[in-house]
């Protein structure tokens, strides 16, 4: 794995062989130094921050309130009980949005933009002045007796921290230079989700819902972690992310579903076969909606969502042979208020069963009990709880097994497995509200532990990491 400066250099001098140079120039050449390349791109991130939240000058409200203010889901189900793409979340569940109307379209605005000095410590560490966001505009209107709706969601990250993305230790998934990107969490696609649903009652107790996405999520996983209450004052993703919800951004799908007011049944078509590293384009490249998957949702009472999903992708992984892996997981989502303050939580667990290929399999043909797959657990739990209007601390505990090929190893037993344990802390204070976005100050800081037999890799078996942010919103 290239190291932070060698990478930040390569990036950098790749794109500026695009542009003009004039070696004349001490304004060019200062432009050119990474650290003020990544300041610069910050500033333009933030430039586009500011004119989106001028430009809408609407009050902050609940996501409930689309609901009461405009067309109300089947079933009179309220609008807090969506999540990322057909999933569920707990009624009470807190979602901050700007809601408004141009001429029979109820739209909401959300999002969140994190402008951060990234720092992970130690020998496979690096650092970062980066970015880390996600816009969405859910846009609805009554159509032939439902509702029909279109989302929305980009990401500047790619633009800003480049294809590598953002410094996480022990993070992994994703391609850089056809090689594993460990250490980094990858950047999403510039256009992270567009999709068009329809639902419709059936009867007076049974809902229809029909799912098509161009990019989108298919029904395999819990709520994807930016959209999870649990996770509001974290903007890292989970090191257990790729086991649990990374088929948020797949190329095409197609859910049905059928639902009552406290259950919901799934199933999806899809193409699991994960992007390039441009992240500007739709990568359709192979494409085929031959992955599959099913979830049942149960919302037993207004503050608790119950799913559990199995699923089937096919040739997900751009650097092995054509092969399939399956995935089964169980999530609990829970929102309540005690004494005043707000609690969210989420129980996450995950199975994969890899399938071994022409890349990883043991490498040893004398071996006798040489498996022709392997099976990698993750487990997360996290909770958000408002210490009061102002400050929000969201704590995350994980136990994530990840594999020598995972982590980047190009020799020895790639399905060997390591058992890695992270536990993190995040902070925000609101310091400045304006015209319904709210400003807010940011740590977050992350100790690892690994078993001894990666000591070797990273130098100790503690790694630890923090970051400071601006979060907007």
């Amino acid at each position: 794995m290239t190291s932070g400066t060698a990478r930040s250099r390569t990036g950098y001098d790749e794109r500026a062989k695009a542009g003009p140079r004039s070696t004349n120039s001490a304004v060019f050449r200062l432009t050119q130094i990474p650290i003020v390349k990544n300041i610069s791109k910050l500033a333009l991130a933030a430039a586009c921050v500011t004119t989106v939240a001028s430009g809408v000058a609407s009050a902050q409200h609940d996501m409930s309130h689309m609901a009461t203010n405009g067309p109300s889901l089947p079933l009179g189900l309220p609008f807090s009980r969506v999540g990322s793409g057909t999933s569920w979340l707990s009624d009470s569940s807190p979602v901050r949005a700007h809601h408004f109307t141009v001429g029979d379209w109820s739209l909401m605005l959300h999002g969140a933009a994190n402008l951060q000095y990234d720092n992970q410590n130690g020998f496979r560490g690096d650092q970062q002045f980066g970015l880390i966001d996600w816009e969405m505009l859910m846009a609805a209107h009554p159509l032939a007796g439902g509702l029909f709706r279109v989302n929305a969601m980009t990401s500047l990250e790619s633009a800003v921290n480049g294809r590598q993305g953002y410094p996480e230790l022990l993070q992994t998934g994703g391609v850089y230079h056809r090689n594993r990107l460990v250490n980094y969490q990858h950047p999403p696609n510039l256009v992270m989700e567009a999709a068009a649903l329809y639902d419709h009652s059936l009867t007076n107790w049974i809902a229809g819902e029909l799912y098509v996405a161009a990019v989108g999520e298919p029904a395999l996983g819990p709520v994807a972690y930016m959209h999870r209450p649990s996770a509001d004052a974290d903007p890292f993703a989970p090191i257990g992310h790729h086991g649990q919800d990374a088929t948020h951004g797949s190329f095409g799908v197609v859910t049905a579903a059928l639902n009552t007011r406290w259950m919901k049944l799934e199933g999806s078509a899809f193409n699991a076969r994960e992007g390039d590293s441009s992240y500007y384009n739709l990568d359709y490249k192979g494409a085929r909606l031959d992955s599959y998957s099913a979830r049942l949702t149960l919302a037993p009472t207004p503050s608790v969502t119950l799913s559990a999903w199995t699923g089937y992708l096919m040739a997900h992984d751009r650097l092995e042979t054509a092969i399939g892996m399956q995935r089964y997981g169980a999530s609990m989502l829970t929102s309540n208020t005690i004494g005043g303050h707000l609690l969210s939580t989420a129980v996450i667990w995950g199975l994969d069963v890899h399938h071994h290929g022409d890349r990883e399999h043991v490498h040893d043909a004398t071996a006798a009990t040489a498996k022709h797959y392997h099976e990698m657990t993750n487990a997360l739990v996290e909770a958000t709880f408002g210490v009061t209007k102002a400050t929000e601390v969201t704590v995350r505990l994980e136990q994530v097994q990840k594999s020598g090929d995972d982590l980047g190893f190009l020799a020895g037993d790639l399905t060997q497995l390591f058992t890695i344990r992270s536990a993190s802390l995040a902070v925000t204070r609101d310091a400045l509200s304006a015209k319904g976005f709210t400003f807010a100050l940011g740590a977050r800081g992350a100790v690892n532990r690994l078993p001894e037999t990666l000591h070797l890799t990273y130098r100790t078996v503690t790694p630890t990491g923090y970051s400071i942010f601006l979060k907007v919103r």
